[in-house]
């Protein structure tokens, strides 16, 4: 019998042993927390930057390609310029003064969507210029339209009107 009752107070006592280095070990986790970094105080503004695309042959593609690239070109100064003044507007606004410029964003340019392409032009990527089919109408005696059901092909050229550039700035304030 003295076996058995020295064997449960063993057990028992290296039970409360691994409790208490279990709690030992939570405490001190606890206490080796450190301290938040201070959070940078940031200001961000967004510009647009607008320029019309003009080529100087609407009907070739490599015209109007150079066109847009170059009011591209065009579009983005006026967009860092359009995003400095809309950041000072706000610190203006808001009783704080710019610091350091921290990054630069570029959301990419727009020239337009035609068709099933997005931003690029109406016949794939840099192809403005295609073949398209349109349906052939007459008119009744009443002068309404009507569909012959036949199409006819011809070659023609989407320019885009207008190209933009979004830019954002972060400035750390002072």
């Amino acid at each position: 019998m003295p076996t058995r009752f020295a064997f449960r107070t063993v057990a028992l006592v290296v039970l409360l042993a691994f409790c208490a280095g279990c709690l030992a070990a939570v405490a001190n986790a606890q206490d080796a927390v450190p301290a938040p970094a201070p959070a940078v105080r940031t200001l961000v503004a967004a510009g647009i930057g607008t320029a019309t695309v003009t080529p100087k042959d609407r009907n070739s593609n490599a015209s109007i390609v150079a066109a847009v690239a170059a009011a591209q070109a065009k579009a983005l100064p006026a967009a860092v310029t359009d995003a400095r003044r809309q950041a000072q507007a706000l610190a203006t606004a808001t009783g704080v003064t710019l610091g350091a410029l921290v990054s630069v964003s570029n959301q990419g340019s727009t020239p337009g969507y035609y068709g099933p392409y997005f931003y690029g032009g109406s016949f794939g990527p840099n192809k403005y210029c295609g073949t398209v089919r349109t349906l052939i109408y007459t008119r009744d005696a009443q002068g309404r339209r009507h569909s012959t059901g036949k199409f006819r092909t011809h070659r023609t050229c989407r320019v885009p009107g207008n190209v933009q550039r979004v830019v954002e700035l972060t400035y750390a304030l002072g």
